[in-house]
């Protein structure tokens, strides 16, 4: 995970919430990391909007 790098959404998972579908194919930036475990961490993403999520790395496309 390189932080500042472009990234686009390309999938989502079926059990996610129905406010992040609006975020599908849009394109953010990885501006840090979330620890969801004690062994695994996923990146946090930034939209032109300010808006911040994460997702699992797998659901993610570098641009």
């Amino acid at each position: 995970m390189i932080l500042r790098k472009n990234v686009k959404i390309k999938e989502i998972n079926s059990k996610t919430n129905l406010k992040i579908v609006h975020y599908l194919c849009k394109t953010g930036t990885i501006i840090g990391k979330k620890r969801i475990s004690s062994d695994y961490s996923v990146p946090i993403i930034e939209f032109k909007d300010y808006t911040r999520i994460w997702m699992l790395s797998k659901e993610l496309e570098s641009i």
